[in-house]
């Protein structure tokens, strides 16, 4: 074993030493291959960073998005929710994964048409997929439960989780419309 890592070592010394004058007969030529070498690493990374981003909206547009059929939620473009939370003036948004009971009955009490006329407002989706633990932490929510939380300048002002609703038919729409956005959109786009 011992003639073995010798061998090995012996072969690898030998190679750089190979390389070594390899590379000082042709400095130019190495150094071409060396800066296309950094340039191709510097533009593979970032093209695998914008492709993570891209794939993952194209994720949520295929098998999140699609199944909302409301016209009362927009769901937010992947990457840009938090930005967006923090320069609105006043915005309400849905914390919740895209499955489950409490998902589908908000979904399906938006899809009755009473309801839907009900409702005096739109509201954002932020669907809890990918860092779902940064996201409830940071906007301090259960991952597993459907929250609405009303934000003004980036501020929380109110919430309520669907969970906690006695009567889901009767209290959430109102629940809903309590949200204080209606008012401040409506002074918004009077200015």
């Amino acid at each position: 074993m011992k003639n073995f890592l010798v061998t090995v070592k012996n072969r690898l010394t030998a190679g750089w030493q190979l390389f070594i004058e390899a590379v000082s007969e042709n400095e130019k030529k190495s150094l071409m291959i060396a800066a296309s070498l950094l340039i191709f690493s510097i533009l593979f990374s970032v093209t695998v960073g914008y492709a993570q981003k891209s794939v993952r909206q194209d994720e949520l547009d295929t098998l999140v998005n699609q199944t909302i059929q409301s016209d009362h939620i927009i769901p937010f473009v992947y990457g840009e929710s938090d930005q967006t939370i923090k320069d609105s003036p006043a915005i309400s948004v849905m914390f919740a994964q895209p499955h489950g009971g409490s998902f589908e009955n908000v979904l399906n009490i938006l899809d009755t048409p009473k309801q839907e006329e009900e409702l005096n407002r739109t509201f954002y989706y932020y669907p809890l997929v990918y860092n779902s633990s940064r996201i409830a932490e940071e906007y301090n929510i259960d991952p597993t439960k459907v929250t609405f939380v009303f934000f003004q300048k980036g501020q929380e002002k109110n919430r309520f989780v669907v969970e906690e609703l006695s009567d889901l038919n009767t209290e959430f729409i109102p629940e809903l419309n309590r949200l204080p956005m209606w008012r401040l959109k409506a002074k918004n786009e009077n200015n």
